[in-house]
């Protein structure tokens, strides 16, 4: 007999109103979380519990936990709090292979995608059933049907039915042949730290320069319109020359590796940085500093980080961003990324002479 509803109901009520599954084929509990952007130097056997203690202490950075668990031919990783292995890391993890993703998330959008070798097929919101999109939304319409999540008509009122985020866990076991128990999701697992920046997928997060109706500025419409018209050549010089620009005021223009990684992308290479580089530990600093200014608001440890640190972790937040989508091939995404503090006029990021220089390597 294979895993029923009851089964799927009992361990999303024991995850807790915020997790991701995920389920990838064919690659072992290290593999999988490598494939999430794992920190090598953070592996340890976990429980969820003590995932959940590390993901909230100010000490440690409040950092992201994902555990790994193998079930034969599959292995299923955690992440407790999180919601990446339904993003673009998904794709990530399928690569050269079959993977599920699973996201219950009481407080924004639950989400079910299944993906192969890069590619996103399948993907729905269980609580809201008139629209499955991706490369062939019609793959899973038989287990769709036998798990209750049959899509409705766009006109009618597209709620999906009770215990959509379970029967969505039902889906990804009927594909998998995998159904966790709850003791196998609490217990010790193997762990790491991990952030999507180390990973291939593509860069989320920060910020991108676009047109605003709403609160039009005069400086970011003509950055916009420069950016519309540019080549690929001139959008890419100018975003790792706006890069430089900004490392130089953030003081960390210095930062081993950085040069180099900013040439081999102006030479439309684009290497990864490995988490244990150089380059990679500074990142790590500047992911921590910005999720510290953003987590410690929520809670005792707010008193704990002066504004001026709080401002300077957001902005080598931003920074990490819009390096990283300088890094990646998109070259609209990395000139967008690196002029958005220049387009909404961000001191102390942004000035005149700098404006007039974007622009200058933007125009034909």
């Amino acid at each position: 007999m294979g895993p029923d509803l009851g089964q799927a109901v009992a361990l999303c009520d024991a995850l807790g109103e915020i997790f991701c599954l995920t389920f990838a084929r064919g690659v072992d509990a290290s593999e999988a979380l490598r494939r999430f952007g794992a920190y090598p130097d953070t592996f340890a056997d976990l429980s969820r519990e003590q995932m959940h203690e590390r993901q909230t202490s100010f000490d440690l950075g409040y950092p992201r936990m994902a555990g790994a668990v193998v079930f034969g031919d599959w292995t299923v990783v955690l992440e407790p709090a999180g919601f990446q292995g339904v993003g673009p890391v998904l794709g990530e993890v399928s690569r050269g292979t079959a993977a599920v993703g699973v996201l219950r998330h009481e407080h924004a959008e639950s989400r079910f995608v299944y993906a192969v070798d890069g590619t996103e097929m399948t993907a729905f919101l269980p609580g809201w059933m008139d629209h499955v999109w991706g490369a062939d939304p019609q793959l899973l319409r038989g287990e769709l049907h036998a798990a209750g999540l049959d899509p409705v008509a766009a006109d009618s009122d597209g709620w999906g039915p009770r215990d959509a985020v379970a029967r969505a866990v039902l889906l990804a076991a009927s594909i998998t042949g995998v159904m966790p128990s709850v003791q196998q999701m609490s217990g010790p697992m193997l762990s790491a730290q991990f952030d999507p920046w180390f990973t291939g997928a593509r860069p989320r997060g920060g910020g991108v320069l676009a047109a605003d109706s709403t609160a039009p500025r005069p400086e970011r419409e003509a950055l916009v319109a420069a950016v519309d018209g540019a080549s690929p050549a001139a959008k890419r010089a100018t975003a790792v020359a706006e890069i430089r620009r900004i490392a130089g005021i953030l003081g960390v223009a210095d930062t081993p590796g950085l040069a180099e990684a900013l040439a081999d992308a102006e030479a439309e290479r684009f290497p990864e940085v490995p988490v244990t580089a150089p380059l990679g530990r500074a990142v790590r600093g500047w992911l921590r500093a910005a999720v510290t200014a953003g987590e410690s608001l929520n809670g005792p440890a707010r008193q704990r980080m002066g504004d001026a640190d709080r401002r300077h972790g957001y902005r080598l937040g931003w920074f990490a961003f819009a390096l990283r989508a300088t890094l990646y091939p998109d070259e609209d995404l990395a000139v967008r990324a690196a002029l958005y503090s220049l387009g909404n006029g961000s001191a102390p990021l942004a000035d005149p002479a700098a404006h007039e220089a974007a622009i200058g390597r933007l125009r034909p």
